[in-house]
């Protein structure tokens, strides 16, 4: 019931606004207006937790800080019985740029996905130009590591491929 768990969480929280859920395509699962997308988050607490992806860099970029839009996100633990779930701990509505940095980490995937690799640490007085150099530091930080990463797969290659016995 995993993508089912999901989904049905999804439309459970945007039931619970009054909103309808979105497309995957789409920034946030829902939107609260034209301008502020939320996303949620959820977590089977039964099952070992992982990195899980928030947004890729890309679209989170785009809508917040060259449209100047809202994300905010809504963190959910669950746990399933049988075909039920039962939510046992919800935040409230989260605007990305409270979330600290120390909690996050840019991996590859595409372009770069914001992943939350550590309990929840927010800020309520960070601010956007705060975020924002937080991602300034994160992205140098994976730009690096995949720079590396390419080097290193790089010395593997067989520079003249007129000496390979094809």
């Amino acid at each position: 019931m995993t993508m089912d768990a999901y989904s049905k969480i999804e439309k459970l929280i945007a039931d619970r606004y009054g909103k309808d859920t979105t497309t995957r395509k789409a920034v946030g699962d829902f939107m609260l207006t034209d301008t502020h997308a939320v996303n949620v988050k959820s977590n089977n607490v039964a099952k070992q937790n992982y990195s899980p992806n928030m947004i890729s860099i890309q679209k989170m970029h785009k809508w917040v800080f060259e449209e100047r839009k809202q994300l905010s996100f809504i963190f959910v633990d669950y746990e399933e019985e049988g075909d039920n779930l039962r939510i046992l701990n919800q935040t409230e509505l989260i605007p990305i740029e409270h979330i600290s940095w120390d909690c996050l980490s840019i991996e590859a995937q595409g372009y770069g996905v914001i992943q939350k690799i550590g309990p929840l640490k927010t800020i309520k007085d960070q601010t956007k130009r705060d975020f924002y150099k937080g991602f300034l530091v994160a992205y140098e930080k994976y730009r690096q590591k995949e720079h590396k990463k390419h080097e290193n797969f790089a010395k593997r290659f067989i520079k003249d491929p007129d000496r390979i016995d094809w």
